[in-house]
């Protein structure tokens, strides 16, 4: 089993949020994940920028790094299969 670092989690993070943001860069993104330490463990939060603020929708959930990352590619294969064309 690989192990997950942060670098993961984060290279996994900019997937989803290139997925949710198709066509946009980082700075335009309308909505967004991102993962932060949380009491020993790792969060995933949703974020939507409203002008020049960051405002979380809610927390989407909370684990080990493994666990989070696992999650962020279910979200990704969703992301993929919610678009295409069947």
């Amino acid at each position: 089993m690989d192990r997950i670092t942060k670098d993961v989690l984060n290279e996994r993070v900019r997937n989803v949020n290139r997925r949710l943001n198709p066509g946009k860069t980082p700075v335009e993104f309308d909505r967004y994940v991102l993962t932060q330490g949380r009491n020993g463990a790792t969060a995933l939060d949703e974020y939507r920028r409203e002008g020049t603020k960051m405002v979380c929708l809610r927390t989407i959930t909370v684990g080990t790094k493994r666990e989070v990352a696992e999650f962020l590619h279910a979200m990704m294969v969703g992301i993929d299969l919610a678009r295409e064309d069947v």
